[in-house]
């Protein structure tokens, strides 16, 4: 029994069934779901917490799956041609980790806090919590070692370090779970991070899982002190990875915490991210599959990167080092490359050098994989560049978010009737790619535009006495644009 720590099964919550996400524990997802929960309420999704490659993150890729190394290098163009007189192309950037099938999976050294404050006793809160962590615990080994640990005034050790077992004492331990009080997340927290330590074993795979529906208001609530003082056990080897519950929560602390932690940071605005949640946690746990993992971009004479994804501004010329995610088993990760090409000869082209470098901490030794990008250039009329429909679609997920988070900045400046019209173009983007794709998760997203359009609507017709309307329904044509040494490459922050 509990021979493997992640099971598919087959009748989840509310009796919904699930396909996980490729995207495995380690990689910060939150911000979709975040936004998500945001705009089905009727609010207006915070720019700052619009993290665009957290948000890309949160889709399901479809890397093939790397052979003999712990990581797989994925490089497509949007066009695999290009004019000859030059123009835009993008790249995309897949890194994929390999499955757990592959992996000698270390056992766990695990702490579980939970919030029980007096707002988890919400109907659509702590059910939904105990049935995901049965689940949860029911899907790990029995020679894992695990402990939970509830806070709200104060913290407590609900059940104290203790192998999985058969995994009898699952139910009692979590019908103890409780709700009252205050929300001392500092406390919490620094109880399971102790209690790990107290059992740190080199072996293992040592970790904190923190769940929380709100703002610390209790013992040590400023966000610097709280992040310090994690940090010190993350230096020691200890990851942390958060759960942000509801709608009133520090976003910001529980990003950084994860972050720095080398956790993943999710958010939960249902019963079934809920489950799902857990369930990548449990795929996650596994194995930590690399660290240090970054992509070394060089372009060729001619070539410049654009934009890349989740980086504000213009990234700097020149060699560029792209710094990722650490990556458990099955996880992956992509980044979108917007490049500017200048006029060339015409035949093949290389376009840029691509180095991804980790550390492989099955093998304990450091690794890179090279890859080169080549474009066919030549005499082209009606050129797209992004021709390419996997491409398309990620360039269009993440148009997405950073549309979102122009939203967020045209309705702070109170100019609504904007935002809806950026809200609806949103829309259409999203129709016409999922039409092309036949992906339900894009045709989602385009009702959850249409949602936000109803929202700023309001705004719209409060300041202005009338609802807005388009001048035209717009179908976006695919490609259209919407708006030294390599050692020595400036490295750069993604989000």
């Amino acid at each position: 029994m509990f021979t493997k720590k992640f099971l598919l099964v087959g009748s989840l919550l509310m009796g919904v069934i699930l396909l996980l996400s490729s995207c495995g524990g380690s990689v910060p997802d939150s911000a979709k779901s975040r936004s998500r929960g945001v705009i089905e309420s009727g609010g207006i999704a915070p720019a700052e917490e619009l993290r665009v490659a957290e948000y890309l993150n949160y889709y399901e890729q479809h890397f093939a799956a790397p052979v003999n190394t712990a990581l797989g290098l994925d490089l497509r163009l949007g066009n695999g041609r290009l004019p000859a007189e030059g123009g835009e192309a993008w790249l995309q950037v897949g890194i994929q980790a390999r499955s757990e099938a592959n992996e000698a999976i270390a056992p766990l050294n695990l702490a579980l806090v939970i919030d029980c404050s007096g707002s988890m006793s919400a109907a659509e809160k702590m059910p939904y919590v105990k049935e995901s962590l049965r689940v949860f615990l029911r899907s790990l080994a029995s020679n894992d070692r695990v402990a939970i640990v509830t806070y709200s005034d104060r913290a407590e050790l609900l059940v104290p370090p203790q192998q999985v077992g058969d995994g009898g004492w699952i139910e009692s331990a979590v019908e103890r779970l409780t709700t009252n009080g205050n929300t001392n997340l500092h406390a919490g927290m620094m109880l399971g991070l102790q209690v790990v330590e107290a059992n740190f074993d080199v072996r293992r795979n040592n970790r904190v899982i923190l769940l929380t529906d709100g703002i610390a208001n209790n013992g040590v609530t400023d966000s610097g002190q709280i992040a310090a003082d994690a940090r010190a056990f993350n230096d020691r080897g200890i990851y942390l990875s958060t759960i942000g519950l509801g709608h009133d929560f520090n976003d910001a602390l529980l990003s950084q915490l994860a972050r720095q932690g080398k956790g993943g940071y999710h958010f939960i605005d249902s019963a079934a991210e809920m489950d799902k949640v857990f369930r990548e946690e449990a795929a996650g746990l596994m194995q930590k599959v690399a660290e240090a993992v970054s992509v070394l971009l060089q372009p060729q004479a001619g070539v410049r990167v654009v934009s890349v994804t989740g980086f504000d501004g213009t990234p700097p010329a020149g060699p560029l080092n792209v710094q990722l995610h650490d990556m458990g088993t099955g996880d992956s990760q992509v980044v979108m490359v917007r490049l500017e090409v200048t006029p060339g000869r015409r035949g093949g082209r290389p376009l840029l050098d691509v180095t991804l470098r980790y550390r492989d901490l099955f093998a304990q030794k450091d690794e890179s994989l090279d890859g080169q990008v080549t474009v066919d250039a030549g005499y082209i009329t009606g050129y797209d560049p992004l021709w390419d429909l996997e491409v398309l679609r990620n360039v269009t997920i993440q148009r997405t978010a950073e549309g979102l988070r122009e939203i967020a900045r045209l309705y702070q400046a109170r100019r609504y009737e904007e935002a809806w019209d950026l809200a609806f173009r949103l829309e259409q983007a999203l129709r016409h790619v999922a039409s092309l794709t036949g992906e339900a998760q894009m045709m989602q997203d385009a009702d959850l535009m249409r949602t936000y359009q109803e929202t700023l609507a309001r705004w719209v017709q409060q300041e202005t006495g009338r609802l807005p309307e388009s001048s035209a329904p717009e179908r976006p044509s695919r490609g259209r644009e919407a708006t030294p040494l390599p050692d020595e490459a400036p490295t750069i922050e993604i989000r």
